[in-house]
């Protein structure tokens, strides 16, 4: 079965794509990347990651081709992401949908390329449950909130070196002691009934679902708070949480080989959630 991806306006079979090996994406990692759940065809907060993506790119020289080039209108990426996902089949279920914008060079253009997949049910049962975690020391040593570069090297290398240790998911710590971000996830920390995540000039990412966690907390009663989170709080806190735009709120259930009891506020959190999608799902 052929697998389809949007690139520069056209549908394309994935096989057949090739990106210029003079792209800066390609020479120096140069792209920024959206990734969001899609739920029975429906992109949810799309126009969020498009406000993030286009964001950074007024804001980063290297993307000044780009912000010429390509049509990031919600219109124009609402048309694309229908097609994208008729042409695979994707428009009943639950499906991962990647928007990447590359930088292009002085020799040749920008691209938009767009990819989408299925999320099986098992996945997402397994997500619901709770994952596997390890501390690992932030190699980046960057302050203030992160674009979500393309170059993705050392968010692999983390959850690869999580793997080793039998985990799913690495979740760093600064040189200073205090948590900062998943390798693919902001972190909350449930603390004396209060949900904590660092907040964004810790050096971590302005996550769209840490946005919507915080949203819910709030509406739901729960008192929340963005502030510095140190690794010696750990031991005493209630809960520990991670959330991004296609798992959405993953409890973490062991780490560094320590059990966390699955807290009743982690489903309620889960279930608050699924009714915001549903009730932004079209009529």
């Amino acid at each position: 079965m052929t697998r389809w991806a949007w690139c520069n306006g056209l549908l394309c079979a994935e096989h057949e794509l090739l990106l210029p090996v003079r792209d800066g994406a390609v020479l120096y990692g140069a792209s920024l990347f959206e990734t969001l759940r899609c739920y029975d065809g429906h992109p949810f907060r799309l126009e969020q990651h498009l406000q993030r993506l286009r964001r950074w790119m007024e804001r980063l020289h290297l993307f000044a081709r780009a912000r010429q080039a390509i049509d990031l209108s919600t219109s124009a990426v609402q048309y694309a992401v229908a097609q994208l996902l008729e042409a695979n089949g994707l428009l009943d279920g639950d499906a991962r949908l990647r928007i990447t914008v590359t930088a292009g060079s002085e020799e040749v253009p920008p691209s938009c390329l767009m990819l989408a997949g299925r999320i099986s049910p098992e996945q997402i049962a397994q997500w619901q449950a709770g994952v596997s975690a390890v501390l690992l020391p932030d190699p980046r040593g960057v302050r203030g909130e992160q674009p979500k570069w393309g170059s993705y090297a050392w968010h692999l290398e983390a959850q690869l070196q999580a793997k080793t240790q039998g985990a799913e998911e690495a979740i760093w710590f600064s040189r200073e002691g205090y948590l900062t971000e998943g390798a693919i996830s902001n972190v909350f920390v449930l603390h004396e009934d209060r949900l904590l995540t660092p907040p964004l000039d810790e050096g971590v990412l302005a996550g769209i679902t840490r946005q919507v966690v915080l949203e819910i907390a709030w509406q739901a009663g729960v008192q929340c708070s963005e502030e510095r989170v140190p690794v010696a709080l750990l031991p005493r806190v209630q809960a520990v949480l991670l959330t991004n735009s296609v798992r959405e709120i993953v409890p973490v259930a062991l780490l560094d080989g320590v059990p966390f009891a699955v807290h009743p506020l982690v489903a309620k959190m889960q279930e608050a959630y699924r009714s915001l999608v549903r009730s932004c799902a079209p009529l």
